[in-house]
C-alpha cells in the first residue's frame, strides 16, 4: 500500500487550493512629471502620467513613489483610463484592492502650495 509523504499531502493541498508563496511582481515602473499640468502630455510633449495598466478584481497592489525637491508632497491618483474617472486615491506609498477589474493609470498631484513641475519616481507591483 501507498502512503503519501507529509511533505506531498502539502504539496498536493497548496495546489488544489491556489494558495502558494509568491514574491511580487512589478507592474509599472518609471519617471514623470507630477500633474500640476493636468494632463497625462502637456504642450512640451512631458509625460505627466503613467501608462495604462491592467488591475485585477481582487488583487492587492503596492504603490510606492518619491518626488524630487526638498519641500514637496505629491498624491497619488488612480484614474480609470477611459473615462479619467478617480477611482483611488493614496496621499502616502502603500496598498489598494480593487474591486473590479480596469485599465487604470496614475497621476501624481502636487499639494504644496506654489510647487509643481517635479519629477516623480514611481513603481507598483503586487503585494506579497
Amino acid at each position: 500500500m501507498y502512503l503519501p509523504s507529509a511533505q506531498q499531502v502539502m504539496t498536493a493541498g497548496l495546489a488544489l487550493t491556489g494558495s502558494t508563496l509568491h514574491k511580487p511582481s512589478e507592474i509599472t515602473s518609471g519617471k514623470v512629471l507630477d500633474y500640476a499640468v493636468e494632463k497625462c502630455l502637456d504642450d512640451d510633449g512631458n509625460t505627466r502620467c503613467t501608462r495604462p495598466f491592467l488591475v485585477e478584481k481582487s488583487t492587492c497592489y503596492k504603490f510606492e513613489w518619491k518626488t524630487d525637491g526638498a519641500l514637496t508632497h505629491t498624491t497619488a491618483e488612480v484614474r480609470d483610463a477611459g473615462s479619467g474617472e478617480l477611482v483611488y486615491y493614496r496621499d502616502t506609498n502603500g496598498d489598494w484592492t480593487p474591486e473590479k477589474g480596469e485599465l487604470v493609470y496614475v497621476d501624481f498631484k502636487p499639494k504644496v502650495p506654489a510647487t509643481g513641475n517635479s519629477t516623480v519616481e514611481y513603481k507598483v507591483t503586487t503585494c506579497e
